[in-house]
C-alpha cells in the first residue's frame, strides 16, 4: 500500500511503501512497526510499542493492542486536520490532508505547502505547491510522491473525493507552454456547463479536460480508403477501425481505450502499440504533409510518428508484421519492425462490411461503405456498433473468453466466441453479418434480414406491435434517469406552484433546464441545494427537481386543485403521493404504510398497468404511475423550453 487512510490500522500481513520501494514500513519480529532501509537492511524508525499503528484522533501517529483497541504509545507525530498518512523516498512518514496536501513530516515538523493560483503549468506543481481554486468548493490538484496528480473537490464540511491522474497522461499535461485551470466547458449531450478541469494552451485553446472524453466536435471518416484493407492513405482515419495485411496475418487496430496496438492474429497476441491507452478517445490520422498522428478527443496530438515532411503517403500492414510508412516510391520512411521474424500462415479475416461464413470478428472491425458506422470491439470484453458521432448504436458482452469475439458459423448461426458452450447463437440462419449506415444486421443470399442492431426481424408479413407509450424520454432528456423527484399541479401556473413550494416569486428565473445546471455548476450547489425547475403544461403545472430529494412531495401544492408527487433518490429508494385541496389521500411510497388504492386516479392507474401491487407498481413503473395518476403525457419538447427555475438551499 501506499497510504494509510485515517484509523485504518496496518495490520500484520501489510506494508507501507515508499514510492521507489527503498523504504518499507512493516512489523519486526516482535511486533513493533519500523521502517527498515531495504538497500542497507537497516531499521530507520522504530514505534515505542509493539501493536497496530494507525493514523488516529487529532491526526497522530499511534500504537493501540487488545481486543478493546487500548492506545499503549502515542508518537508525539500529528497534525490538525490529518488523514492520510504515508512514506516518502526519503524514509519519512508524512501526514496529508483530506485533500492529499502535505502538513507535517516525521524529521522536519510542519509543513506548509504553498498553494498557487487557480491556473498554473503542470510541472509546476509539486509536492511543496498545489494549484487551487476556491469557492462555495474547493478544488485542489496536488503532486503526489510517486509523481501523480490527485485532482480533488471538497466542501467546507469535509464531504467531497478525489482522484488520481497517472503515467503517460501526467508526462503528456506537463508539455511546455500549456496550463492547468479550470473552465466552465458544456456538459456532454446538453447545453448545460460545469466547471471542469482542463488543459489549455498559450491561446486558450482547450487540449484535454477530466472526465469521460467525448469529440468537442464530430470526427468525420476522412479521406475513403479500402477498409479493412491493408493501407491508409494520406486523409484517411481509423477511428475503432483496423488495417489487415493481405494474407490476414497481421491486423492493425484502433482500440476503444485509445491505443493503435498491432496483433499476431496466428498466435492471438499483441506485438507492438502506441502505448496511448491513457487517452481513451482517440483517432488516427495519416495527415496530408506525412505525419501518422494520434488525436485526443479535442483533435490535440497524443502520439506522432515524427514523419512529417518526410514524403509518407501511404500506411501499410506487411504479412510479416512489419507496419511501414511509405512515400510515393514505395520506399518506407517510417517502420514499426517489432514483430519482422514472424512467418505465420494466412487467416481468412473479415473486411470491409461484410463477415462471412466461417470468419470471425476479433480484434477487427467492419465498416459501412460510406465510412460512418463501424462495429468493432471497444476493449477485449465489448462488441460495439458505433455511429457517426462516436455513439454507442448497439453492443454485445463477449465473455470471459482468452480470444473472444464473434464468429458466423458454417451452418450460417451468428455465435458469441466464449467458454460457455451453452450460450445460444445470437441469430441465424443466414450467410452474411453485414455493416451499413447506422446498423448491423444479419441477411440471408436473397436479401432477407433476420437480425438488425441486436434483434431479431419479424417476418415481413407479421402485423407490426403496437407502439409502447412512453413516459420516460422526456426526464431521461433533462437528467438520465438516475434520480429525481417530479410533481404535477392541475389549474396552476408554474410562479404560483412555486410558490407553494415555499419560494420567494422574486427568486425565480426565467430560463430552460441546461440554464439551471450552469447556474448551479456557477454558483457550486451543493448535493443538498435543490435545484428545481417548473414547466407550464397546458393548464398544469410539471415541477422536476433533479437529484431525488423528495421536497417537491408537498400537501401544499394541492390547495384547491389536485397534484402527484413522485421520487427516486440516489439510493433507488421510491416515493409517490398524491394529493387533493391540501390533503395527502393516496401514499404508496417504497418506505410507507401499505395501503391498498382506494381513489379513482390511481385504480385507473393500475388497472392500465396491470398491475395489483401500488407499491411495487410505485418501485417498478415509477414515471408511468405517476403519468397515468396525474392524466399527462409529457415531452421532450415540453421541457426544453423557457421554465421557471430557482436553486434554494431546502424546501419547507
Amino acid at each position: 500500500m501506499h497510504e494509510i487512510l485515517q484509523f485504518n490500522r496496518l495490520h500484520a500481513d501489510e506494508q507501507l511503501r515508499a514510492p521507489n520501494g527503498q523504504f518499507v514500513l512493516h512489523y519486526d519480529a516482535a511486533g513493533i512497526a519500523v521502517i527498515t532501509d531495504t538497500e542497507r537492511d537497516e531499521v530507520t524508525w522504530r514505534a515505542g510499542a509493539a501493536g497496530r499503528l494507525l493514523l488516529g484522533d487529532g491526526g497522530e501517529v499511534q500504537v493501540e493492542a487488545g481486543d478493546n483497541h487500548e492506545t499503549v504509545w502515542r508518537s508525539g507525530f500529528a497534525a490538525r486536520g490529518a488523514q492520510y498518512l504515508i512514506l516518502t523516498d526519503e524514509g519519512d512518514l508524512e501526514l496529508l490532508d483530506g485533500e492529499h496536501v502535505r502538513l507535517a513530516n516525521v524529521r522536519t515538523g510542519p509543513v506548509e505547502a504553498q498553494p498557487l493560483r487557480d491556473a498554473a503549468p503542470a510541472a509546476d506543481i509539486t509536492v511543496g505547491r498545489y494549484l487551487l481554486s476556491e469557492g462555495k468548493k474547493r478544488r485542489t490538484v496536488v503532486r503526489e510522491q510517486d509523481g501523480q496528480l490527485r485532482v480533488g473537490e471538497h466542501w467546507p464540511n469535509g464531504g467531497g473525493g478525489s482522484y488520481a491522474l497517472s503515467g503517460p497522461l501526467v508526462d503528456w499535461l506537463e508539455q511546455d507552454g500549456t496550463v492547468l485551470s479550470w473552465r466552465m466547458l458544456p456538459i456532454h449531450g446538453s447545453k448545460a456547463k460545469a466547471r471542469t478541469l482542463c488543459l489549455t494552451d498559450t491561446a486558450g485553446t482547450v487540449l484535454w479536460h477530466e472526465g469521460t472524453p467525448n469529440p468537442a466536435t464530430p470526427v468525420s471518416a476522412g479521406a475513403p480508403y479500402a477498409y479493412g484493407g491493408a493501407e491508409l492513405g494520406t486523409g484517411g482515419r481509423l477511428r475503432h477501425q483496423s488495417l489487415t495485411s493481405p494474407s490476414g496475418s497481421h491486423t492493425l487496430t484502433h482500440q476503444g481505450n485509445g491505443d493503435l496496438v498491432l496483433r499476431c492474429n496466428a498466435e492471438h497476441r499483441d506485438v507492438w502499440s502506441a502505448g496511448t491507452h491513457w487517452a481513451e478517445s482517440t483517432w488516427a490520422e495519416l495527415t496530408p504533409d506525412g505525419d501518422l498522428v494520434l488525436h485526443n478527443p479535442h483533435g490535440a496530438p497524443v502520439w506522432r510518428s515524427g514523419t512529417a515532411g518526410s514524403g509518407a503517403r501511404r500506411l501499410a500492414v506487411r504479412d510479416d508484421g512489419r507496419v511501414e510508412l511509405l512515400d510515393t516510391q514505395g520506399r518506407a520512411v517510417w517502420s514499426v519492425d517489432a514483430h519482422t521474424s514472424c512467418d505465420t500462415p494466412a487467416v481468412d479475416t473479415p473486411r470491409g462490411a461484410v463477415l462471412r461464413r466461417g470468419q470471425t470478428l476479433r480484434q477487427h472491425s467492419l465498416t459501412s461503405a460510406d465510412g460512418s458506422t463501424v462495429l468493432g470491439h471497444n476493449d477485449d470484453r465489448r462488441l460495439v456498433l458505433f455511429g457517426a458521432d462516436g455513439t454507442w448504436l448497439w453492443y454485445e458482452y463477449l465473455g470471459e473468453a482468452q480470444q473472444p469475439g464473434l464468429f458466423l458459423d458454417e451452418g450460417g448461426m451468428l455465435r458469441i466466441l466464449d467458454d460457455d458452450p451453452e450460450r445460444p447463437a445470437l441469430a441465424g440462419p443466414a450467410d452474411e453479418l453485414l455493416v451499413e449506415s447506422g446498423e448491423v444486421l444479419l441477411r440471408r443470399a436473397d436479401g432477407t434480414v433476420v437480425w438488425r442492431n441486436g434483434e431479431e426481424v419479424a417476418e415481413t408479413d407479421a402485423a407490426a406491435p403496437e407502439p409502447e407509450e412512453d413516459f420516460e424520454t422526456w426526464l431521461e432528456e433533462l437528467n438520465g434517469l438516475e434520480y429525481f423527484s417530479v410533481a404535477v399541479v392541475h389549474d396552476t401556473t408554474p410562479d404560483e406552484a412555486l410558490r407553494r413550494l415555499g419560494v420567494d416569486p422574486e427568486q425565480a428565473r426565467p430560463g430552460t433546464w441546461d440554464d439551471l445546471l450552469t447556474q448551479s455548476a456557477i454558483e457550486d450547489a451543493a448535493f443538498d441545494d435543490v435545484c428545481v425547475a417548473a414547466f407550464a403544461l397546458g393548464p398544469h403545472t410539471l415541477i422536476v427537481e433533479n437529484m431525488g430529494h423528495p421536497g417537491t412531495d408537498s400537501s401544499a401544492l394541492s390547495v384547491g386543485t389536485f397534484a402527484v408527487a413522485c421520487s427516486r433518490s440516489i439510493n433507488a429508494d421510491t416515493t409517490f403521493a398524491v394529493y387533493r385541496d391540501g390533503e395527502v389521500v393516496a401514499d404508496h411510497s417504497e418506505e410507507g404504510d401499505y395501503e391498498e388504492p382506494t381513489i379513482p386516479e390511481v385504480l385507473a392507474a393500475m388497472e392500465a398497468m396491470d398491475m395489483e401491487d401500488p407499491q411495487e407498481a410505485a418501485f417498478d413503473g415509477t414515471l408511468e404511475l405517476f403519468c397515468r395518476t396525474a392524466g399527462i403525457r409529457p415531452t421532450v419538447a415540453d421541457v426544453a423550453g423557457i421554465g421557471r427555475w430557482v436553486i434554494i438551499p431546502a424546501l419547507g
